[in-house]
């Protein structure tokens, strides 16, 4: 044990003996002790560079994005030019249809009137039986009348609902014909 012992001391005074080992049991050279500060930065060119770079990109940045943006305020502008034409257009579109509409079926009215008084009688009066309207209805839809022309047709010359209640409607000319 007394080997043992003088051993472990031995080996703890050659540790401290040696200048070059450091504690954790490293290798240093006394040349590559040196302060943070003293080593030259190997960061500070490319930096110098980037920065430099960066300089000058950033004026072209800041003019083609002001560019950009001055071209999407134009294609803005022009969608909605282009919207509001869409929208006149398609309102032009309902009103030559409507205007269609209301021609074709007044043409259709006055051929119907002249076929009832030949075939159904002649129906001005106030009361009106369910065999002179549907007479009526079916002498217009062979003129080739539509369901709503023939409704407002009945609802013009005031000729009540069967049930007396109501008005005349395209569906309940629709189930009529059926």
């Amino acid at each position: 044990m007394n080997d043992f012992l003088k051993n472990l001391r031995n080996s703890r005074k050659k540790e401290s003996s040696d200048p070059k080992k450091n504690l954790d049991g490293h290798y240093y050279s006394q040349n590559d002790r040196r302060k943070i500060q003293d080593k030259p930065s190997n960061y500070s060119e490319p930096l110098l560079g980037l920065f430099s770079c960066l300089a000058d990109i950033l004026p072209k940045f800041s003019e083609n994005t002001s560019l950009l943006v001055r071209d999407l305020e134009k294609l803005l502008g022009s969608n909605d030019l282009l919207l509001e034409a869409k929208i006149r257009q398609y309102n032009s579109i309902s009103k030559f249809f409507d205007n269609l509409n209301k021609i074709l079926s007044t043409d259709l009215i006055p051929a119907a009137n002249k076929d009832l008084k030949t075939t159904a009688g002649d129906i001005s009066g106030t009361h009106y039986t369910k065999d002179e309207i549907l007479a009526l209805i079916r002498t217009m839809r062979k003129n080739e009348a539509t369901f709503a022309a023939i409704a407002d047709y009945l609802k013009e010359k005031g000729i009540p609902t069967f049930s007396g209640r109501g008005e005349w409607h395209a569906q309940t000319i629709h189930r009529l014909c059926k």
